[in-house]
């Protein structure tokens, strides 16, 4: 058992005008106490959010969703952390997927769309000894935004052609989350073999940076039990953590 019982994700979910993060917020609640298993919180506006590597996630106010999801876990090793990881990712895909889009992982867990980011995700665990207590997953999810400061960025409303209405896209992704709960418990090997084959550049000839290795060409065979991605190049294949590579 991973998950506490009668888990629910939604099952209160808090509206928030304006904060400096929605995994700040959340974090704060948990410190309180005052936080409830399955809670959601949305922000029409972020002003510190944040990315992995430390990036930061800019987005319009009211555009998108900006929400961070507390799941209470039970007996989940950290060496297992990255099931957590991965059941994050393929619910956001399943979201996308009903949209009527074709999402693929960028590992370790953005959502792509024709190559352009659509959603990041940030999973902030809490720990008691070798067991995950509980994580904070944060989700920014482009919904209506369409000017972006960087390049390779898109949205819903980009993609489908229309304006989306941000509470019902809320509604699908908490269905979707709530639905790939039981895979965690029951076949987390589904959980896997969603994530490897609808991974990004998998198996595909690809450019890559490492600080010792340099500019380097390689093919992605998968992702290793730790979370590392592997990589084949040179006739050898080599596990990457996230600080460790970019994709060129």
């Amino acid at each position: 058992m991973y998950m506490k019982k009668n888990t629910k994700i939604g099952s209160k979910i808090t509206f928030l005008d304006s904060v400096d993060s929605t995994n700040n917020y959340a974090a704060k609640l948990v410190n309180e106490n005052k936080i409830e298993n399955g809670q959601v919180i949305m922000a029409d506006f972020q002003g510190e959010g944040r990315g992995q590597r430390g990036a930061t996630w800019h987005s319009e106010r009211g555009m998108n969703i900006l929400i961070s999801i507390f799941l209470e876990l039970d007996n989940l090793s950290v060496k297992n952390q990255t099931l957590i990881s991965k059941y994050v990712a393929i619910s956001i895909y399943d979201a996308l997927k009903s949209l009527g889009l074709q999402p693929k992982i960028k590992w370790p867990n953005d959502l792509l769309i024709n190559g352009k980011k659509i959603c990041g995700i940030l999973i902030e665990n809490q720990f008691t000894g070798h067991q995950i207590k509980s994580s904070i997953i944060g989700i920014g999810l482009n919904v209506n935004q369409v000017v972006f400061e960087i390049d390779k960025i898109t949205s819903l409303s980009l993609e489908i052609g229309t304006k989306q209405d941000r509470m019902s896209i809320l509604g699908i992704l908490i269905n979707s989350f709530n639905k790939n709960l039981d895979y965690i418990e029951k076949n987390s090997d589904y959980i896997d073999e969603i994530y490897l084959r609808n991974l990004y550049l998998l198996e595909e000839r690809s450019n890559f940076y490492n600080e010792k290795l340099g500019d380097f060409v390689g093919v992605i065979t998968g992702v290793d039990h730790d979370g590392k991605l592997l990589v084949s190049t040179e006739g050898r294949i080599i596990s990457f953590d996230v600080k460790e590579l970019k994709f060129c």
